[in-house]
């Protein structure tokens, strides 16, 4: 037994000795102070020629070799178009710290240097997946929700709402931060932002405390352009595209931009200017049955009251003009100052929208007897600037970073409709509806780091957030050129939200392959809420029969978060999360001004929403060849006050609103692969989603401004799920195509079903003059079979509708790029098995890679 404790301990000893004899050090760009990641750092023992060591530098340009024995050694760093640099280390049992090690640039080399090959336009980590948009030939010309529609897990529905993971309870921020998007602003601002302006898309199902805790289903994180090589460089970019769909009367959409990025080593800056004009046919058409009894998923004809069918065609044109800067000092060796904003400016006449929207109604009897046929013409424009202005400072230095930045956004949100309804054997009808709302707002953040050793990490940090915002909506008749206001339609609505955020996480890495992180965050919400609505004598009151016109609410949670790692060897890396996050209800879910785009059909918010909380568990597995990866993982989810909408009739009108109903819980698997094949001829990147969706039965009765809602949910169970396939072509080194296609299976909503759906898109791309000229020919929705089909029942109603946001398009556009535009850090190839870990600004480090 002694000589089994003595070889023990010997052994301990010995594991404890080669664990402290390490070489750490980050390697970084001498002219730039970038950080280089995925350099090649080997260590070799003095007099021998096989490496005793080796490893690449992560995101941050840091690398550690473990397990050396004593000895003299030399470390070599080099990197493509860098000049190597070796360094001499005696290890003596502890660790080495080699600080930071500055490649300088190998200009001969650069220009001998000729990249064949596709870079990567899917990185996997095990917490998230990275998008890059250069990568995607369909991004030309497009905007930021084109792209998003062709992104694993993400859906974008007929209105320009996002969804994750089958929920629509997900955040979408820009660098990092939510920069003032939120339900009410953020399909328009996506669409009028160009995707150009975006360098990758960042899809974080489950973020740590550092994070906001909003959004059930998780972040969406845009990543914008902000190049950080040497020199004088930017690019010019137009085109044409056309909607192949009637009416075929409509004119040609445009889109062109100029961009330009320059780098003296002390300063760096950037700025975009770009103008899209967009047109897109669409439609809907409805089928819905007023019952004496309640429906259910097969329409029962013997309950049959009358019957309603809708049609409309739709025309959307509209333009804007978005416009993004930005400016960083580098005030000392370890200090920088940014200054940065976006925004976008539009004319409600020209530049940002103007619809036009005919619906044709025919009503029928049980019977089947024609009793109204009448046509409502909708016209109007709408118009939404808006930006965001952020200044940042970062101090860097020996092991603890300090970050800050202040930033304030201000988004508006107008729109004025006119209504025209014909219908034979009356008069015809003139109606408006205005809508005019703003929501400024200003965001603070001091996040600490701290690293005390190579393998540890220690965060804390303070975010305030204040927003405020109006929102006021109006109707009118219009009788012989005279308005006659609808006072039943006015609404002014005044919101004041605050939230306090404190954080800290610790991160540790033990014997170079298991990770931990634990993290608690700690928010105060406040949310103050005033309404005004009109009585019948047109008086301003401050109370619509129940509805208080204020509303406040406040409360403290609690955000926990915590991940386990382990990495195996050989590419093999398994990890376990959990987090608990949250939903809030705002914008147009809690604004009660009511739309009646279809007077039929009338939709509005709820004051009285609480917020949706989730527990969210994660087991991913991430394994790596030199030409091959596979992501998989397994998520549950459970939600507690989910937040649907939901329908019910109001006589022959149907109203729509929101309310907090039961639990909802989901169970599903996740796999994506990326694959190299004939070479670099083929990329191919798989992603499939399927999981089990649970929505417990509810059956009761809310009472809402006044009126009895009854809420009769059976309780509903569906396996569901989607398959996207990105395949991306070299044809020739200067001739790419891709083939985008995906299919979403028929899943459960509230009151229904969401049938089935799929699309294809297509691209190709050939680069001129050394690549300094490309022309690109993409065509959306090849099919034309983008919708929305749902099936909905409940008491009075049985219901099926299909909504159609844009049809089939083709466009091509021309780009040329200027100026010292020389490949370095950001335009090499993929590397290592394709993983991206970059910490540019704006990305988001999430599970704390140590």
């Amino acid at each position: 037994m002694k000589k089994v404790l003595t070889i023990t301990c010997l052994l301990a000893a010995c594991l404890i000795a080669l664990a402290e004899n390490s070489v750490t050090g980050r390697v970084l760009d001498q002219a730039t102070r970038q950080a280089i990641d995925y350099a090649n750092v080997s260590i070799v023992r003095e007099g021998e020629t096989v490496p005793a060591g080796g490893t690449i530098t992560d995101a941050t340009g840091n690398f550690t070799i473990h397990n050396l024995k004593d000895g003299t050694y030399i470390v070599t760093v080099s990197f493509m178009g860098y000049r190597d640099i070796t360094r001499t280390v005696t290890m003596a049992g502890k660790a080495v710290a080699l600080g930071n090690i500055m490649l300088q640039e190998d200009a001969q080399a650069l220009s001998e240097v000729e990249v064949v090959g596709q870079n990567s336009s899917m990185k996997f980590e095990l917490d998230k997946k990275v998008f890059t948009v250069d990568q995607n030939i369909a991004s030309a010309g497009a905007s930021v929700t084109d792209v998003l529609e062709n992104i694993p897990s993400v859906d974008v529905d007929q209105e320009g709402n996002i969804s994750l993971r089958n929920s629509e309870d997900v955040e979408i921020w820009i660098n990092g931060k939510p920069a003032g998007l939120n339900s009410e602003n953020r399909a328009q601002v996506l669409q009028q932002m160009p995707a150009g302006t975006i360098e990758k898309i960042e899809v974080i199902t489950n973020p740590s405390a550092k994070f906001s805790p909003e959004g059930s289903s998780g972040i969406i994180n845009l990543v914008m352009k902000k190049d950080s090589k040497a020199g004088f460089y930017g690019s010019v970019q137009a085109g044409l595209s056309y909607a192949l769909a009637a009416p075929w009367n409509v004119p040609p959409g445009g889109n062109a931009s100029f961009n330009i990025n320059f780098n003296s080593g002390v300063v760096d800056g950037y700025f975009n200017v770009g103008y899209r004009y967009h047109v897109s046919n669409g439609g809907s058409k409805t089928d819905r049955y007023n019952l004496n009894g309640a429906g259910d998923q097969e329409l029962d004809s013997s309950l049959i009251r009358s019957h309603l069918i809708q049609d409309g065609q739709q025309t959307r044109r509209g333009g804007g003009m978005f416009t993004r800067a930005g400016l960083n000092f580098h005030l000392a060796k370890h200090s920088t100052l940014g200054i940065s904003g976006f925004g976008m400016v539009s004319d409600p006449k020209v530049m940002n929208g103007h619809n036009n929207y005919t619906r044709t109604y025919t009503l029928a009897d049980a019977a089947g007897n024609i009793t109204r046929d009448y046509v409502r013409q909708q016209s109007g424009n709408n118009w939404h600037p808006g930006g965001e202005a952020t200044l940042d400072y970062t101090l860097d230095y020996n092991n603890h970073r300090l970050d800050l930045s202040a930033t304030y956004n201000h988004f508006t949100w107008n729109q004025e409709i006119d209504y025209t309804q014909t219908e034979a054997g009356r008069d015809t009808m003139y109606q408006s509806q205005n809508s005019y709302s703003t929501d400024p707002g200003i965001e603070l953040h001091a996040d600490y780091e701290w690293k005390p050793t190579p393998q540890s990490r220690l965060e804390g940090g303070y975010a305030y957030t204040r927003e405020w915002g109006s929102s006021r909506g109006d109707a009118f008749d219009v009788i012989g050129g005279t308005d006659k206001e609808i006072y039943a339609y006015y609404q002014h609505t005044e919101t004041l939200m605050q939230n306090h955020a404190l954080y800290v996480t610790y991160g540790n890495r033990f014997w170079d392959k298991l990770s931990i992180q634990v993290g608690l965050r700690g928010e105060y919400y406040m949310r103050h809420l005033e309404s005004t609505y009109k009585n019948d004598a047109g008086e301003e009151k401050d109370s619509y029969e129940t509805c208080p016109n204020k509303k406040d609410t406040a409360y403290f949670q609690l955000f926990p978060s915590a991940y386990i790692s382990y990495d195996f060897g050989n590419g093999h890396e398994l990890q376990l999360n959990y987090t608990r996050r949250i939903n809030r209800p705002w914008g147009h879910q809690i604004n009660p001004r009511m739309d009646f785009s279809d007077s039929t059909n009338i939709s509005y918010g709820n004051v009285d929403l609480l917020p949706a909380y989730s527990n969210n568990l994660e087991l991913n597995y991430l394994k790596t060849w030199e030409r091959h990866t596979l992501s998989a993982g397994m998520f549950w989810r459970y939600r507690e006050g989910v937040v649907q909408n939901i329908k019910y009739m109001d006589g022959d009108v149907m109203k729509n609103t929101y309310f907090n109903l039961s639990t909802r819980q989901e169970l599903g698997i996740e796999v994506v692969a990326k694959n190299k094949l004939f070479g670099e001829v083929l990329q191919l990147t798989t992603s499939a989603n399927f999981y089990w969706n649970n929505l417990a039965a509810l059956h009761d009765s809310i009472v809402h401004q006044g009126v009895t809602i009854p809420i009769d949910l059976a309780g509903q169970n569906i396996f569901a799920g989607s398959v996207r396939i990105n395949a991306q072509f070299m044809f020739t080194k200067n001739f790419t195509g891709q083939i985008s296609a995906n299919y979403r299976s028929p899943r459960v909503v509230a009151q229904g079903t969401t049938s089935h759906s799929y699309s294809i898109d297509l691209g190709l791309r050939h680069t001129f003059l050394n690549k300094q000229l490309a022309l690109a020919l993409n065509v959306r929705d090849l099919l034309d079979s983008r919708a929305r089909r749902n099936t909905t029942w409940g008491d009075g109603f049985w219901q099926f509708s299909e909504n159609r946001w844009h049809s089939r398009n083709i466009s091509l556009i021309l780009t040329y790029n200027f100026g010292n535009n020389r490949q370095r850090r950001g335009d090499r190839g993929e590397m290592q098995g394709g993983r991206d870990d970059s910490d540019d600004s704006g990305n988001m480090e999430t599970n704390g890679d140590f």
